[in-house]
């Protein structure tokens, strides 16, 4: 065997005195897995599930880890070997793990069979502390959507946020089917529920502060008051009967407001009475070819804007310090028309995918413009 050399042992020393060893004859200590089980089950929990399983393989001590670890059980991608799971893996893993279930996501659960395993899942015993849960069930145009699964409420005391799709809200009489005190991040996509219904939902959910209404049938109005909204997004549909209008009444918290613009969606007015602390302007445009049949307008007290122009321009909005504009049309009299209202912006996020750049061509119109605001 080869002595080591002096500057091997110095390195072997230097190295054990900052692991923590006292002297050259001592083992490296592995202090991460003298931690609790508890401290290493959140630590798990925090990897991806492919990566926390795989935890299991690097010591005895391990493997009861990940088996109790609080676990993301996110079903919207592929598993460990690149496959969609089945309804019945879903159910072996919920029964078999023994820890909680911190997050549970799902989508394209359609009728029959499928809901069917959703109202199964979501009565599990395993999902008794759920802080996260997303699901959307498929839609079909034979088929009216299916109803909110009623297990929901059973997470009023644990559940941070929510993403929920494809289903329709009981009507309620001004009294929310869902009471979510702790409720702070909350997506509504391709659902179904009325005004009064919508009203008693966010009025069930005191510390919301995200709020997504995307594709939203059955109500064509929405009223926000809340006094810790921080974040606002609006996607609207096709339908007649999607969301139309959009009036921030209240807002004291409100710093961004986003609002998605499809292709051949329907007119809609977004309308901003107080909102003093918004900071992020972003009306965006999704559609890549043809110009969009419907249209945004936009509200800003007595100001009001669309894309193809300033109806009118009676008070600017001093609060707003980023705006993004992406639409596939955009040109430079529209981003001159939006800097008009927003005097104080410092950063201009643009991206347009086509349109026509000679409409892009600088016109001296602009230049007292420009020479007045310097």
């Amino acid at each position: 065997m080869a002595m080591a050399t002096g500057a091997e042992r110095g390195r072997r020393r230097r190295r054990r005195r900052r692991l923590g060893a006292e002297d050259e004859g001592e083992e490296l200590v592995d202090r991460i897995s003298h931690l609790p089980d508890g401290i290493l089950g959140d630590i798990v929990s925090f990897l991806p599930s492919k990566d926390g399983a795989r935890t299991q393989v690097l010591s005895s001590r391990w493997r009861p880890i990940w088996r109790s670890a609080p676990l993301n059980l996110d079903l919207i991608g592929p598993d460990f070997t690149g496959k969609r799971l089945n309804a019945g893996d879903v159910s072996r893993i919920l029964s078999a793990h023994q820890g909680p279930v911190r997050r549970f996501c799902t989508r394209d659960m359609y009728y029959g069979n499928g809901s069917a395993a959703l109202d199964g899942w979501l009565q599990s015993s395993a999902l008794d502390k759920l802080q996260e849960l997303k699901f959307h069930r498929g839609i079909s145009s034979q088929h009216p959507p299916p109803q909110l699964p009623a297990s929901v409420d059973r997470f009023s005391s644990t559940l941070r946020a929510a993403s929920i799709g494809g289903c329709s809200f009981p009507e309620g009489n001004g009294v929310s089917p869902l009471q979510l005190p702790l409720l702070k991040q909350l997506s509504l996509l391709d659902v179904r529920i009325s005004e009064t219904s919508l009203y008693a939902l966010l009025a069930s959910c005191p510390a919301l502060q995200s709020l997504l209404l995307a594709d939203i049938k059955g109500c064509s109005r929405v009223q926000i008051v809340s006094p810790n909204l921080r974040s606002m997004g609006l996607r609207h549909g096709f339908s007649d009967t999607d969301l139309q209008e959009l009036i921030i009444e209240d807002a004291p918290c409100l710093e961004r407001l986003i609002c998605f613009e499809k292709y051949y969606s329907m007119k809609t007015t977004v309308s901003v009475i107080s909102a003093p602390k918004l900071h992020v302007f972003a009306p965006l445009g999704d559609h890549d070819i043809g110009e969009a049949v419907g249209s945004v307008t936009f509200q800003f007290g007595s100001t009001v804007l669309q894309r193809f122009g300033i109806l009118s321009l009676t008070m600017v909005v001093h609060s707003v310090k980023f705006l993004a504009l992406t639409w596939w049309d955009l040109c430079l009299d529209m981003v001159i028309n939006f800097l008009k209202c927003f005097p104080c912006l410092e950063k201009l996020y643009i991206k347009t995918p086509g349109g026509s750049r000679e409409k892009n061509t600088w016109c001296r119109k602009y230049k007292n413009l420009i020479v007045n605001e310097a």
